[in-house]
C-alpha cells in the first residue's frame, strides 16, 4: 500500500508543467484524485502522481508521435530546468500501478456529465439514443498478448499479429463512448453487449445491426423499457412473419417473434415470453441506380407516436458509430496497439477512449459557444487544434487564459469536416505494407 503524503514545491512545479492544459476544466487534478481515493487507489511521493499520469496518458494518445520519449520531453519542456524529469521506465512502472478501474471511471463521469449538460439538444422522440457496434485492434506479437486475445482466424488464415474484440456503446448525438469491452477475439460481441446492459437508461433507444438482432435481446431490452431499432435477422422470413401478423399501414406491421426451444435452453431465462410482437418496417431506396430494400425490426410499436419515415431516418443515424471507430482506430491510432503486456494494453484503450472523449466535451463547448453544429466539426481538426493551445495555456499567465481558451474554442468550430453525409467507407486496405511483404512462416 502507497502512502498519500504532500509533494515538495518541485513536485508542485512538476503537475503545473504537465500538458493537455486545453482539457484542465474537463479533467481536473482534484477530480481524478478524488476517483483514486473512492476507489481505494493510495500512493506515494513521487513525480508521476495520478493526476499527472493519467493526464500524460491521455496526452500521449492525442500526440500523434504517441512514444513516452515524446511526452515525457513535452513535460520536461516546461517544468524548470532544475527539475527532475522522470525517466521511460518510471513512467512505465506509475501506468503499471494504476488501476483500470480509475480510467473506467473517469470515462464513466466524463459520459455522465456530457449528457447532462448538452444531452437535451440530441433526443430522438424525446429519448437518449445508443448505438452499439463491435470492431478488433491489433498488437505486438507478444507472447503474454497472444495468450490473453489470441490470433484472428479468417479466410485467409491466421492473422500475423494478437487480435483483441472490441464492443462499443456510443451516446448519438453526442458522439461519446458510453461504455466498451475489450476481450479474446474469440469472445463474442453479443457476449460483450450482455455485459454492459447494466450501463443503458431505462427507456432509452439502441440501434444496433443484424450481429444483435437476436429474439433474447430485444426481448430483455424491452422488458426495460429499452426500444430497439434493428434490422431483421437474415435468417428471418420477412414475407412469412407478415402473413402471420396483421397490417398496421403502408410497408409497416405489426408481427410476432417466437422463442426458439434451443433459445430457451440456452439461457435458461424463465422471464423470456413465448412470443413477442414487434413493428416490421419496410423501407426502399435509390442506391445509384439500383433499388434496395431493408426490412426493419422495432420494439416502438405506436405508428402514430414513432412514425415510419423517422424510424427509418433514426436506424440511419446508425451509421454514426463508424466515423467514431474510425476516429479511435485511425485518428487517434488504436488500431494497432504498442503496450507489450495485457494491462497495459487495456490501459491504452481506456486511455485512448478517455481522450476521444474529453476531445468531443471540447467540440460541443465550441458549437455551444459559435452556434455551430458539432458534427459538422472535425474530430482530427480539434484534436491538432488542443495540442497547440495546450503549451500555450500551460505557459500562459492566469489573466490571459481565459481569452487563450475562448480564442480555441473558434479555432476548433472553425475545423469543419468536409465529408459529405451517407458517405461509403473504402475498406480495401488494412495495413500498407510500405517496403517488406508478409511473415508467412513461423518466426522460430
Amino acid at each position: 500500500m502507497y502512502r498519500i503524503v504532500n509533494p515538495h514545491s518541485e513536485h508542485q512545479q512538476f503537475r503545473r508543467s504537465i500538458q493537455l492544459a486545453a482539457i484542465e476544466e474537463q479533467l481536473p487534478q482534484r477530480e481524478i484524485t478524488d476517483v483514486c481515493r473512492q476507489l481505494g487507489y493510495a500512493w506515494r511521493e513521487r513525480l508521476l502522481p495520478p493526476e499527472v499520469l493519467v493526464r500524460s496518458m491521455v496526452y500521449r494518445h492525442l500526440d500523434p508521435d504517441r512514444s513516452i520519449a515524446a511526452v515525457l520531453a513535452d513535460m520536461a519542456a516546461l517544468s524548470k530546468p532544475s527539475n527532475t524529469a522522470p525517466t521511460d521506465s518510471a513512467w512505465c512502472q506509475a501506468r503499471s500501478h494504476l488501476p483500470e478501474t480509475v480510467l473506467s471511471e473517469l470515462i464513466a463521469r466524463k459520459a455522465r456529465a456530457c449528457r447532462k449538460r448538452f444531452s437535451p439538444q440530441h433526443l430522438r422522440f424525446g429519448r437518449p439514443v445508443f448505438i452499439v457496434d463491435g470492431s478488433t485492434v491489433s498488437m505486438p506479437d507478444e507472447p503474454e498478448l497472444v495468450e490473453v486475445f489470441g490470433y484472428a482466424n479468417t479466410k485467409h488464415g491466421f492473422s500475423r499479429f494478437p487480435v483483441a474484440r472490441v464492443t462499443f456503446i456510443e451516446l448519438a448525438g453526442l458522439e461519446i463512448i458510453w461504455d466498451y469491452r475489450l476481450d479474446h477475439y474469440r469472445c463474442d460481441e453479443d457476449r460483450q453487449f450482455h455485459q454492459m446492459w447494466n450501463v443503458l437508461p431505462d427507456g432509452c433507444i439502441c440501434l444496433f445491426d443484424r450481429w444483435f438482432s437476436s429474439f433474447y435481446n430485444i426481448a430483455k431490452l424491452r422488458q426495460r423499457r429499452i426500444g430497439v431499432v434493428t434490422r431483421l435477422h437474415q435468417r428471418r422470413d420477412p414475407q412469412r412473419l407478415i402473413n402471420k401478423g396483421r397490417s398496421l399501414g403502408p410497408n409497416e406491421w405489426i408481427v410476432p417473434f417466437e422463442l426458439a426451444p434451443q433459445i430457451r435452453q440456452r439461457y435458461d431465462d424463465p422471464a423470456l415470453p413465448q412470443k413477442l410482437w414487434v413493428r416490421l418496417i419496410r423501407v426502399r431506396f435509390m442506391r445509384g441506380r439500383k433499388r434496395r430494400t431493408i426490412w426493419l425490426v422495432t420494439t416502438l410499436i405506436d405508428p402514430a407516436k414513432y412514425p415510419r419515415r423517422q424510424v427509418a431516418e433514426l436506424y440511419r443515424s446508425r451509421w454514426g458509430i463508424e466515423p467514431r471507430i474510425g476516429s479511435l482506430k485511425t485518428t487517434l491510432q488504436m488500431d494497432v496497439l504498442r503496450s507489450k503486456s495485457s494491462g497495459a494494453i487495456r490501459r491504452e484503450v481506456a486511455a485512448t477512449v478517455l481522450g476521444h472523449n474529453l476531445v468531443w466535451m471540447l467540440i460541443h463547448e465550441a458549437a455551444e459557444q459559435t452556434d455551430t453544429p458539432s458534427q459538422a466539426i472535425s474530430f482530427a481538426g480539434a484534436v491538432k487544434t488542443i495540442l497547440v493551445f495546450s503549451a500555450t495555456l500551460a505557459a500562459a499567465d492566469n489573466s490571459e487564459r481565459e481569452d487563450i481558451r475562448y480564442a480555441m474554442l473558434n479555432r476548433i468550430a472553425c475545423q469543419r469536416n468536409h465529408h459529405p453525409p451517407g458517405r461509403v467507407e473504402p475498406r480495401l486496405v488494412k495495413r500498407d505494407l510500405h517496403r517488406y511483404g508478409s511473415l508467412k512462416i513461423p518466426r522460430a
